[in-house]
């Protein structure tokens, strides 16, 4: 997962994987068929672990004036420590376009689905008496602004200029 997140799925060959897993190339395509199918579980695996293990959950627990949206994008905008490759693996994913393999795409539209989902419940809590088209609105504006970040994060967006991104979201994200 840590290789292709760090170089991106075309970079990434069979013989390094190999390598990294430290097993040979013939272990490798019988466990996996394929680089692809391999790459899938690896989008697979950080869905499951990274964002829904880790990322989503201050949106799985509502808080007043959006407090646990705020924690979310702070989280996601937070520098990186060094200890994983920058932004979000499944964004760089849809952002280098390189596999449009059914497996991949499904991992896609599972993240897209799952976040844009987890936004427009805390929009809805947040705001009981608001029109359901301005929820679904605002969660997919969300969806596609983090998406944006993660890509940013990549050449090293953070910091300060990160923080003003968070504070004008929290601002856009208001209803009514």
């Amino acid at each position: 997962m840590l290789l292709f997140w760090q170089h991106g799925y075309a970079a990434i060959g069979m013989r390094q994987l190999a390598d990294k897993m430290s097993i040979n190339p013939f272990s490798l395509y019988a466990s996996f068929e394929s680089k692809e199918a391999l790459f899938a579980r690896a989008l697979d695996h950080y869905l499951e672990t990274f964002i829904k293990g880790w990322m989503i959950r201050p949106l799985a627990v509502p808080a007043p004036n959006l407090a646990s949206l705020r924690e979310f994008l702070e989280t996601f905008v937070a520098t990186d420590d060094g200890t994983h490759p920058p932004g979000c693996f499944i964004c760089n994913t849809m952002a280098d376009a390189t596999s449009s393999s059914p497996e991949v795409q499904a991992v896609i539209d599972d993240y897209q689905r799952l976040l844009e989902g987890a936004f427009g419940a805390l929009l809805r809590t947040e705001n009981p008496l608001a029109d359901p088209r301005d929820i679904e609105a605002r969660a997919a504006l969300l969806l596609c602004l983090v998406i944006g970040i993660s890509v940013r994060k990549r050449d090293g967006f953070g910091g300060r200029p990160a923080q003003v991104v968070v504070d004008e979201i929290m601002a856009l994200t208001r209803l009514g």
